[in-house]
């Protein structure tokens, strides 16, 4: 054990199971999509569903960049309070509209539920390339503290 793995608990590389597995414990994860200047960062409500992420949409960016076959970024983090540990899963892949009758006919079975209202009548599917996991002990926020927290600046606001 190296002085460093002493003094920071290290960070754990999830095995593709244990990613999948937390995805599935988890119902909003964040999108991110190429944008014309910026990249786009969506907040999506999704499910896991035979080894790719589902998720409703109307019409826009997000409808577009799947008849695009964009490719994209996904990720979910969570906490686990009873071990105070993190954990982060990220998807790089491309996203598919879900065109198919037979497709639509079982995405339409599928527990999916979106926070927002609106008619949502397009299922668009993350199909992944890449697949990686982390998860790791939450520092104690005084590691973080220094003399100046609390101290009141002038104001530029």
């Amino acid at each position: 054990m190296t002085t460093r793995s002493m003094r920071y608990p290290e960070v754990n590389e999830l095995a593709s199971e244990e990613c999948w597995a937390r995805l599935r414990t988890m119902v909003v994860g964040r999108l991110s999509i190429s944008g014309a200047e910026y990249p786009e960062l969506f907040p999506i409500n999704y499910v896991v569903d035979r080894g790719t992420v589902v998720f409703r949409s109307d019409p826009g960016t997000k409808i577009a960049a799947s008849m695009d076959r964009a490719r994209v970024a996904f990720e979910v983090d969570g906490f686990e309070p009873a071990t105070n540990e993190a954990w982060s899963v990220v998807i790089k892949g491309g996203l598919e509209p879900v065109l198919q009758t037979t497709e639509i006919v079982d995405a339409l079975t599928l527990p999916l539920f979106p926070w927002q209202h609106g008619s949502k009548a397009f299922f668009v599917r993350i199909v992944p390339v890449a697949l990686t996991g982390r998860q790791f002990v939450v520092a104690d926020p005084g590691h973080w503290a220094s003399q100046l927290m609390g101290v009141r600046r002038a104001s530029e606001e």
